[in-house]
């Protein structure tokens, strides 16, 4: 190769390679269609004014995340690994046999590696039994609803170099507890396996359209409502979805994916703002009347609240956590459901539910176990007070409740306490199965400097912390 030829190969090649620099202001990625949020450039100084030491790896990421042409990019290459290699470019999809995508943050679901603790599980089954207490003494239904993993319903289409868990899944294990706290709940799993269509969608993570509507008519079948169960509606399967697998896999194509479309003229109305199905909050009226509702959802959300929205005369579908029980009263809900996706069951205890902690009567005595491993933190309002924190784990079985109490040398009010650790309002990344989160509610308590004590229950036998902080009421 002669010197011009050479120079020439130089030159071609660091046009290449300086190609996606020389265009990102102008072809940039922008997060939307890789269905993430991407960084920000960052500036060469902190908010305090000193140099940002961390510029280069912070702009190694932006630029890894922005460089131009990206979504063609990735779209090639995921299309000769799947196509080709039948695997993926993109570690958050699944590719499985017959054209089905999986979403990869169900795996630990599939394989077992993410199995709850003991105690994790009764953690969350707790939770749900002080959320439904709280709604019943108001005087509504509370149902608990888990949108099963898309593997966990139609798994013959997964790799068969994942090797499904032959143990007893979160979902099943949490079911059991929650028939033991007498909390009503829907097993959707076997409604959903046994039907003859596939009701998860092929390229999607979620259900399908049907497969939404069946698990509403059985929501509302075990909540007493009356409902058009829409079995007279025609509907057949039109290639008209944006697939949220496709769409990370191949970000430059509008891929469209088969959707079953049901021949409904919804007839309720949207109340307060509308951008879309994700909103946070949705506020829905609907012309037919029927039980008002509050609804806490995700994404599987989405294809479910209309069927809601139309037997309802009044609707909220919150996504906000931790859960507001106050929207109840804003929604005049007669009836409440709780609908979290199985990949999602870990969330349930990651923050407390906003409501006041119900007063428990603690009659015994113990003595007090004092540990350098309690802690509580106080957040104070004027008629609540706001408790979190965690307790030595040797106080611990896997059923254990706790209790906090605020007590003088006359006076002891109890609290039964979530069982969840506040990881964000402690500053920390990881969890625990020995925190307590709760709020309670001062006003009928006389005025005066408590302590606060946490008791720990261990079958019939209770280990009482030192004070662990105090507070003034009034």
């Amino acid at each position: 190769m002669n010197n011009k030829l050479k120079t020439a190969y130089a030159c071609a090649f660091l046009a290449l390679c300086a190609a996606p620099l020389a265009l990102l202001p102008f072809f940039g990625a922008d997060g939307a269609s890789e269905n993430r949020n991407l960084s920000e450039m960052p500036a060469f100084t902190n908010e305090d004014g000193s140099a940002n030491l961390e510029w280069g790896s912070q702009f190694e990421t932006y630029f890894s995340e922005h460089f131009a042409l990206r979504p063609q990019l990735v779209t090639l290459d995921s299309m000769i690994k799947s196509r080709v290699f039948k695997t993926s470019s993109v570690e958050k999809v699944v590719v499985g046999s017959d054209g089905w995508l999986y979403y990869a943050q169900t795996l630990p679901d599939y394989t077992g590696s993410g199995a709850m603790s003991e105690r994790g599980i009764y953690r969350t089954a707790k939770t749900l039994s002080l959320l439904s207490e709280h709604f019943e003494d108001e005087g509504r239904s509370f149902l608990f609803l888990c949108a099963p993993n898309k593997s966990t319903v139609c798994p013959e289409h997964m790799p068969a170099r994942y090797i499904r868990s032959s143990a007893p899944s979160n979902l099943e294990r949490l079911s059991r507890q929650l028939d033991k706290a007498g909390v009503d709940y829907i097993d959707l799993v076997p409604l959903l396996v046994r039907q003859d269509d596939p009701l998860y969608l092929e390229r999607d993570s979620h259900w399908t359209n049907e497969g939404a509507l069946i698990a509403y008519n059985a929501a509302a079948d075990a909540l007493g409502i009356e409902h058009d169960d829409f079995s007279g509606a025609a509907h057949s399967s039109q290639r008209v979805w944006h697939a949220d697998l496709d769409g990370m896999l191949f970000p430059s194509l509008e891929v469209l994916s088969d959707q079953e479309i049901y021949d409904i003229s919804f007839s309720f109305e949207y109340r307060g703002a509308f951008t879309g199905e994700d909103d946070i909050l949705i506020r829905t009226a609907g012309k037919k009347g029927g039980a008002p509702l509050l609804m806490y959802r995700d994404s599987f959300g989405r294809a479910f609240y209309p069927y809601a929205a139309e037997n309802s005369e009044k609707a909220y579908f919150s996504r906000e956590m931790p859960y507001k029980t106050s929207l109840a009263d804003d929604a005049g809900a007669l009836c409440v459901i709780a609908e979290i996706a199985e990949r999602n069951l870990k969330t349930l205890t990651r923050s407390a539910p906003l409501m006041n902690a119900p007063m428990r009567s603690l009659e015994f005595s113990t003595s007090v176990s004092e540990s350098e491993e309690n802690f509580c933190e106080v957040s104070q309002r004027k008629s609540s007070i706001r408790l979190y924190g965690a307790l030595d784990p040797s106080y611990f079985e896997s059923d254990s409740d706790i209790y906090v109490t605020l007590e003088t040398p006359d006076i002891a009010v109890a609290y039964e306490a979530f069982p969840i650790y506040e990881a964000e309002l402690l500053g920390s990344d990881e969890d625990s199965d020995y925190g307590f989160s709760l709020t309670a509610d001062t006003t009928d308590i006389p005025p005066g400097t408590y302590d606060v004590f946490a008791y720990v229950s261990a079958g019939d036998t209770y280990t009482c912390t030192e004070s662990l902080a105090q507070v003034t009421v009034g």
